[in-house]
């Protein structure tokens, strides 16, 4: 199923730009291109879905009134740097993913089809830092005991390992499919409604720390 793609740019130029670019992307379908938040409470947009985020009001309060609007969609935040309190802060006001304006094409597209998916695109030299210090933030201590399969700990440490389904499946050998009904099990365990929450908790588990 295609990726409806919501582009948030206030610059007429710069929409036109991205449109253009990503209309041809395999997997992406352009719902929108908006210049601001009051334009996307009128969509009427299908699921999957991305918004993707090339504005200089991109603060966290701008972040948390996108997802209020459409809070099932992925946010991919367009950023000039990463940067780790910057990174934090999105987090925590429902950011999805970050992707600076040097990546590639290819890179760009596949990031707004997973964050469409639920998952987390983070840098992988922040990721770890970002979501410890995120779960740290959420108090998520103290949780209780959950029973898990060797298998799914080890999607589960992947996981907050900040890798892709994708990414999960080929280090591990399985197929994507497989991966996707591990995950499912493992939401439904640790009775969380997200990967974000899945990520939350693992990473204040332990989850993701090694590199083993």
């Amino acid at each position: 199923m295609s990726t409806q793609l919501i582009i948030l740019a206030p610059f007429n130029l710069h929409r036109r730009a991205w449109q253009a670019l990503l209309e041809s992307q395999p997997g992406i379908t352009i719902a929108a291109a908006v210049s601001d938040l009051s334009e996307i409470g009128h969509l009427q947009v299908e699921l999957p879905g991305s918004i993707f985020v090339d504005s200089p009001m991109g603060q966290a309060g701008y972040i948390e009134l996108l997802h209020d609007a459409l809070p099932d969609f992925g946010l991919l935040y367009l950023v000039d740097q990463y940067d780790l309190d910057e990174i934090i802060a999105l987090l925590g006001k429902g950011a999805t993913g970050f992707i600076k304006r040097d990546a590639a094409v290819g890179d760009l597209a596949r990031a707004i089809i997973a964050t469409g998916r639920g998952e987390i695109i983070l840098p992988p030299e922040l990721a770890t830092q970002a979501l410890v210090a995120l779960a740290r933030g959420e108090g998520v201590g103290n949780a209780p005991q959950i029973s898990l399969t060797e298998r799914e700990q080890k999607v589960l440490d992947l996981l907050a390992k900040g890798l892709t389904n994708k990414d999960i499946a080929q280090t591990l050998i399985l197929s994507v499919r497989t991966v996707e009904a591990h995950l499912r099990n493992i939401y439904s365990k640790l009775d969380v409604d997200s990967r974000t929450e899945a990520v939350l908790w693992a990473v204040d588990q332990g989850f993701g720390l090694n590199d083993g």
